[in-house]
């Protein structure tokens, strides 16, 4: 296992500057959200999405002008109460990004490095989530890792290893947390519909595993598959991904992402408060459920953000806890416009004036 960097670090005020082949390659071509926006594989990703949205109201039978009359006796107040508390998941996702890279090795206390402050991360974050509600294949992920060695010249693909730990710690905490909601609302008897949901959410924890583990036990037979110019970079992302966990921190880490999924829950809590008596009474862990299943088809690569997937999905979940179907698209739509359009608007007005992107 690889402990030398081999990439731009920072030590103190000195950069040393030893760039292998692939980061080479990376800051040539640098990675442009604009063009990325205008592909067509984006473009066709948009259209998927708009022709699963159109498919689900008309398939569910949707009156767009009920859902809309719901949508607007909304209480003001208690969506701003979901959308600041859906906004404190960023900080906790930096702090447990930062205790990764520190355990990775990345120099982020050395000297006053701006580019590894609490704030610098938070939107290094926001701004890859904006990458990922614009374009598909969670090319986000790439353009965070592309903004901290563009920023603090650190390895493309140490941070890349980084990014892959901090997935798999969500993976593992939304799929427990979905476990245990589920156990809480449905006992042991799931209804049908959510066999699909655990079935994907158990399909993406085996092969994520499966990656750490052949990271782990079966590196010498990875390095003699691939091409002899990609060791080095696989190198450092191997390296980043196995350390950045340790048994010192690891408390600290699952405590983090528990609070990170808990307060995705009570996002949608506020979300279905806001609409009143008329949507009944959920209990908390049949709303934790619902905002976890939501959230772990975002994973889904298909389409930015799981746009149409989710909201067609949160939308039929609903009516299992016999939510009716205008009232259920309504919550759907409202709770999209925090965890998703506001991104989409605040995050094209952070990357327009952000001096780090």
């Amino acid at each position: 296992m690889m402990v030398d960097d081999g990439t731009s670090q920072v030590v103190g005020e000195q950069p040393v500057v030893p760039e292998l082949a692939p980061e080479v390659e990376v800051a040539r071509e640098g990675f442009s959200l604009w063009d990325r926006l205008r592909s067509p594989r984006t473009l066709i990703s948009f259209g998927l999405a708009l022709a699963i949205v159109i498919f689900a109201l008309r398939g569910l039978n949707i009156d767009l002008g009920q859902t809309w009359q719901y949508m607007r006796q909304a209480n003001p107040w208690l969506l701003l109460a979901g959308l600041g508390v859906f906004y404190l998941t960023f900080p906790l996702r930096a702090v447990r990004w930062r205790m990764l890279l520190r355990n990775a090795g990345v120099p982020i206390d050395a000297g006053r490095n701006s580019w590894a402050s609490l704030p610098a991360l938070i939107e290094y974050i926001y701004l890859s989530w904006f990458a990922n509600c614009i374009v598909p294949a969670k090319l986000g992920d790439a353009y965070r890792a592309y903004l901290l060695k563009h920023n603090g010249k650190v390895s493309f693909s140490t941070s890349i290893g980084t990014i892959f730990a901090e997935r798999l710690l969500d993976m593992l905490g939304l799929f427990g947390m979905l476990v245990v909601s589920a156990w809480f609302t449905f006992g042991a008897h799931m209804p049908e519909g959510t066999q699909i949901v655990f079935g994907f959410g158990a399909l993406l924890v085996v092969a994520i595993l499966s990656g750490l583990a052949g990271m782990r036990w079966l590196s010498p037979l990875v390095r003699r598959l691939m091409p002899r110019r990609l060791h080095d970079f696989y190198g450092r992302f191997e390296h980043a991904a196995l350390s950045s966990f340790s048994p010192a921190i690891l408390p600290r880490l699952v405590v983090l992402t528990a609070g990170v999924w808990l307060l995705e829950g009570f996002r949608l809590f506020f979300v279905i408060e806001a609409l009143g008596p008329a949507i009944g009474t959920l209990s908390l862990s049949a709303i934790i459920f619902v905002a976890l299943a939501s959230s772990l088809l975002t994973a889904l690569p298909i389409t930015p953000a799981g746009l149409g997937v989710v909201e067609g999905t949160i939308t039929v979940v609903l009516t299992f806890f016999g939510v009716e179907k205008n009232l259920g698209i309504a919550v759907t739509f409202l709770d999209r416009l925090i965890n998703f359009w506001s991104i989409v608007a605040g995050g094209f007005i952070v990357y327009l004036f952000s001096k780090r992107r």
